[in-house]
């Protein structure tokens, strides 16, 4: 609970900032986030710094790479999409990770999950051709990794 007290601190103090209005508003907020942590029993994941920054280094690349390819669509003479709607399988059950990868999907230049399901994920891509599902897949047992 102390270290959940300094990150909303911390948090608090980056949003907020030093001012005394702030600093005097801040001792009313935390105290009451952390009451309602514990009365609703919302603690955050478990999760492994080392798969947490694997992911992060490799949702950089694609995100890096999947810009270049709209730009390269959307600048082309001819306009190279093919757009459209794909269903992509979840191998986990884990709410985290679907909730993230959905997240990370919309974050993706070209692509936007439009629907979660138990199982899967509606997305609509810029371009149906190429949707990439191993890269999808990787992208899915990297997030799953993180949460312990």
């Amino acid at each position: 609970m102390l270290i959940l007290a300094l990150f909303y601190t911390l948090l608090w103090l980056f949003i907020a900032g030093f001012e005394i209005k702030a600093l005097f508003f801040g001792l009313l907020v935390v105290p009451f986030t952390l009451l309602t942590h514990r009365l609703l029993n919302l603690y955050p994941p478990s999760i492994n710094p080392s798969a947490l920054l694997r992911f992060f280094f490799y949702f950089l690349l694609q995100s890096f790479l999947s810009g270049l390819d709209v730009a390269r669509r959307v600048l082309s003479p001819k306009l190279l999409v093919e757009p459209g709607f794909v269903v992509y399988s979840l191998n986990t059950n884990k709410q985290a990770v679907k909730f993230l990868l959905s997240m990370t999907i919309n974050l993706t230049p070209g692509t936007l999950s439009v629907e979660i399901k138990e199982n899967t994920i509606l997305i609509h891509t810029l371009d149906r051709s190429s949707y990439n599902e191993e890269n999808l897949r990787y992208m899915e047992s990297l997030i799953d990794r993180i949460f312990l």
